[in-house]
């Protein structure tokens, strides 16, 4: 006889709240919002290049929450 077995996965819905990419994205919009209005400046950071490199950072971030998945709390 040949026997199968199949494994069930099952996932519970997770609050979007609770979602740890949510939380980066917000962190990502406010840095971008925050430098639209000239805040690395003011606390510091004057490098044309790094300022670049965090907006980018940023932006990945925003990215990331809009194509996350609240639902599946194993994967993004």
């Amino acid at each position: 006889m040949n026997e199968t077995t199949s494994t069930v996965v099952t996932t519970t819905a997770q609050p979007k709240y609770k979602s740890w990419t949510l939380w980066l994205s917000v962190l990502g919009a406010l840095w971008v919002i925050g430098s639209a209005f000239g805040v690395p400046a003011k606390i510091g950071l004057t490098s044309d290049t790094w300022a670049a490199i965090i907006n980018g950072v940023g932006a990945i971030l925003i990215a990331l929450g809009i194509v996350n998945n609240p639902t599946d709390s194993t994967k993004l």
